[in-house]
């Protein structure tokens, strides 16, 4: 066992180092990443011998009755994936970059707290661009050559699906869930359109109420803008 702790650890460690100093070439998906959290909780349930291997738990935290995990073993599960979660979404992490004249923007996201998903726009000049896996709070603060042009965050993980941001008619746009949510203008560098929080601005509606609040308050707005001609 003592082997299998020593590989398990620096399993660990590769999966963790290798985000931390990683860079991108081609596009990751929000899957990507929660398939590396997974990995890691495994390995350390398997360091902490909560499990004997990825499908059989130890018998100490085996409820005799039911065969699930007990009372202990869910536990020490909450500590460990609040340790790695704390860990790991302590960065924001990249999913897509698109090129525009002399400028790279790329989208990253992160979580606060253990649901609730933050998808944010940065800006490099090409120059600048190191095609960074993860970037730090500080870095972005300390660092005048990278920009946060606009960030939005919904409650949970409501309208997280085929996050992509994608240029039309000279702006740049924001998609999630087929929904466009923000509006950026290439030409004056403004942002024309854009909520922090949707949630919170249509009143702490329910899901689909929600979505149809983005529609009519965001999507459409953004969708008359993309429809007008260039003067």
């Amino acid at each position: 066992m003592d082997l299998l702790k020593i590989l398990l650890f620096l399993f660990w460690i590769s999966v963790m180092s290798c985000t931390e100093g990683n860079t991108v070439s081609e596009s990751r998906t929000v899957d990507h990443y929660f398939e590396q959290l997974a990995e890691l909780e495994l390995a350390e349930m398997l360091l902490q011998e909560i499990m004997i291997d990825s499908k059989t738990l130890s018998n100490e935290f085996k409820d005799s009755n039911t065969g699930k995990m007990n009372v202990e073993g869910y536990t020490k599960y909450f500590e460990i994936k609040k340790d790695i979660y704390l860990s790991f979404f302590k960065d924001y992490l990249f999913l897509q970059k698109i090129e525009f004249d002399d400028d790279i923007y790329a989208l990253y996201f992160t979580i606060s707290g253990f649901e609730d998903m933050q998808w944010n726009v940065f800006k490099w000049k090409k120059d600048n661009w190191k095609g960074e896996e993860r970037l730090n709070e500080n870095y972005v603060e300390e660092n005048s050559f990278v920009e946060k042009i606009f960030w939005n965050y919904d409650e949970a993980t409501k309208n997280r699906d085929n996050v992509r941001i994608f240029i039309e008619n000279d702006f740049l746009v924001m998609e999630r869930s087929s929904l466009y949510h923000s509006l950026y203008d290439l030409k004056s560098y403004k942002v024309v359109v854009n909520e922090e929080s949707p949630w919170h601005a249509s009143g702490g509606k329910k899901e689909f109420e929600l979505k149809e609040w983005i529609r009519i308050n965001l999507h459409n707005r953004i969708e008359d803008v993309l429809k007008l001609r260039r003067q």
